[in-house]
Parts: structure tokens; C-alpha cells; sequence
């Protein structure tokens, strides 16, 4: 996985703060993240417009705020208003869109660079590297997808293991690869998997292979456990549940939390912390109890680190969580639903 460690132009105002997120990411340190979050949140308020205007509204700015844990959260709503958009006053090079429908009003994410974003992902990968192959479409083709992004540079910018083409499941590749009988990755949307199982004859895997997906049919149709759907997938592609993997992540992050197998808990990486709070007193829920999920990614440097998602989960006592699902009038999450929508073309 390629790593870019250089500095544009515009990364000059910011450059120490730039460096401490990278060196943060390659050797995370308890202390060091809660002073770094404390001096990032001085930064996106003096630069973040929109962002010190929702901070102060609820009178939490640099002269109130002691504690990474007091730091605001803008709910990802607040990624959807075009007008006010959640940047430092760079320009923009990258931009990424939650998906949807036509009718919906996109979120939007805007990078001066992807390179904290790409660090991100390859430091906080969960699974050996192995060939990968992903049932998505490629960054070319999608190219405001954070998801194909991610892909992409998991897989050093090799377009031709992308299996999603035209709308169109494209295996060839894959194929090719089975016959060799050496293990790989296999990664895409939970919905992308589904359709898959649906047209498809059981494709096993090699032995040591790993399959990765994103979720994201939760808010659709389909009621299925995920117990139930790990133990489709694992007949289908015969792989032992303990390789089967899910991605916790959205286009308004920069990181990604883990878990393995149809129980296992999620985990962010060390340089993201989050809260579990009481959707009625704001408080952090006690360890077994259920809440929404709070993200602080330091790595969103350059929009906002606080995010506060719909999501409810449970609190564990060692800083993992088992996510219950989305909040019922949340609108469904977009990457996966937009595949969805074209395989059902």
C-alpha cells in the first residue's frame, strides 16, 4: 500500500499539525491525542466558519472547552448544506459525496489532499495483505466515492480487480486469480454480496482468504440478522467466520473501525476516540448500555473532527462497540444503496 508522506502548498499554515496527525497515526499515544485534539479544535474554530458557529451556539469554544471529550460534534446532517461547507479555507482538490438518490441533497467531504486520508487507511487496516479483489466499482468510474477511493489505494491504483462494471458483476478477474488457488481479499457493500448470492453459484475461496464488507442494508427491504447473513456468506464462499469481516466507516470520516466475525465488536484505531451518549441526557452511557456513537477522527484535520452519527450502539469497557443499527428515521446510508440500486437495474 502506497504511502505519500509529502506536503502540497497548501499544507504550509498547517504543516505541525499536519506532521503530529501523521506521526499520531503511525505511533498513537494516549497523551498526545488528547493534546492534539484540544489544538485541532483551536484550529477548525479560527479557520471552520460554519463549524465555530455551531460551536458557539451551544457555548462550547477553545476558552470553554478542557477535554477532548468536551470537544463539539456536528451531527452528518451538517455535511449536506451546500452553502456552508465544513472546510478550513483551503481549496479543494478531492471531493467526496454521500450517495442516494437523485431527490436527496448529498453530503459532501473536501479534501485539500487525501494524503492524512490515505495514511489513515493503510495504518489502520485490519487484514494481511493479500491480493484484493472488490465488488464495487473503480475510482475511475466513481470517482466522489470515499468507498472506491479506499479500495483503490488498498490495492496500490490496480483497476482491473474491480468486479463491478457498467452495473454488471465482471468476475473474470477473480476467476483467473481462483484458478491459481492462492488466497486473496474479497471486499465490497453487504448489498453488493447479497446480489451476488442471489444470481451466482457458491464461489469458494482459497484457503487463508478473507472477505471484508462494508455493510449498509440495514434502513432497505431486507431484514436479515447479521448472524444469519455471516453464515450465507460463509457457505457460499466456504471461509470460516472468523475471516469474515465487517467496515464501519462513512464519506464523513477519514478512518474506519473493524470487526470480526457475526459477533465480534468494532474498533477505531488509536488516533479516533469515541463516546457513547444517552440520546436524551447527553452523557456517556454506562459499559453494556446503548447509545449514539460520537466519533473524533483526528485525521479530518482539514473539515471537523467531532462527528455524531445516527448510529446506536453498546458501550464495552475496553473502548469497542457492538453497533445495533441505525437510528429507524435516519435516512439509509448511501454507498451501499446506490450499488444496490444499480444491480437492480
Amino acid at each position: 500500500m502506497t504511502e505519500i508522506e509529502d506536503l502540497t502548498p497548501q499544507d504550509s499554515d498547517n504543516s505541525d499539525l499536519i506532521h503530529r496527525v501523521k506521526k499520531l497515526i503511525s505511533s498513537p499515544s494516549d497523551e498526545e491525542f488528547s493534546a492534539l485534539a484540544l489544538d485541532i479544535f483551536r484550529y477548525q474554530f479560527d479557520r471552520n466558519h460554519p463549524y465555530a458557529a455551531f460551536a458557539r451556539s451551544i457555548e462550547k469554544t477553545p476558552g470553554t472547552v478542557a477535554r477532548w471529550e468536551e470537544i463539539p460534534a456536528v451531527p452528518t446532517a451538517a455535511f449536506k448544506l451546500p452553502d456552508l461547507p465544513l472546510t478550513c479555507g483551503q481549496e479543494t482538490q478531492t471531493t467526496f459525496l454521500t450517495s442516494g438518490t437523485t431527490s436527496e441533497t448529498k453530503g459532501s467531504h473536501h479534501f485539500p489532499s487525501t494524503h492524512l486520508y490515505e495514511k489513515a487507511i493503510s495504518y489502520g487496516w485490519l487484514l494481511p495483505k493479500l491480493p484484493t479483489f472488490f465488488l464495487a466499482p473503480s475510482n475511475l468510474e466513481s470517482p466522489q466515492s470515499s468507498l472506491s477511493h479506499m479500495f483503490r489505494h488498498l490495492n496500490d491504483g490496480d483497476d482491473s480487480r474491480f468486479l463491478l462494471k457498467n452495473s454488471k458483476f465482471r468476475l473474470d478477474q477473480l476467476f483467473l486469480h481462483l484458478a491459481s488457488g492462492q488466497p486473496l481479499i474479497l471486499m465490497g457493500t453487504a448489498l453488493a454480496f447479497r446480489h451476488l448470492m442471489e444470481i451466482h453459484g457458491s464461489i469458494p475461496l482459497p484457503s487463508s482468504s478473507h472477505l471484508l464488507e462494508t455493510g449498509g442494508y440495514k434502513g432497505t427491504s431486507i431484514t436479515l440478522s447479521k448472524p444469519d447473513f455471516y453464515s450465507q456468506l460463509s457457505e457460499f464462499f466456504k471461509l470460516p467466520l472468523n475471516h469474515l469481516h465487517n467496515e464501519y466507516g462513512m464519506t464523513e470520516l477519514s478512518s474506519q473501525a473493524y470487526a470480526t466475525g457475526p459477533d465480534g465488536p468494532h474498533r477505531f484505531p488509536r488516533w479516533c476516540r469515541h463516546l457513547i451518549l444517552d440520546p436524551e441526557t447527553e452523557r456517556e452511557v454506562a459499559p453494556g448500555e446503548t447509545g449514539y456513537l460520537v466519533i473524533h477522527d483526528l485525521a479530518n484535520l482539514h473539515s471537523v473532527c467531532g462527528i455524531r452519527t445516527q448510529d446506536f450502539v453498546v458501550r464495552h469497557e475496553d473502548h469497542s462497540f457492538t453497533l445495533i443499527g441505525r437510528d429507524p428515521g435516519a435516512i439509509p446510508r448511501g454507498c451501499s444503496r446506490t450499488i444496490d440500486q444499480a444491480l437492480s437495474l
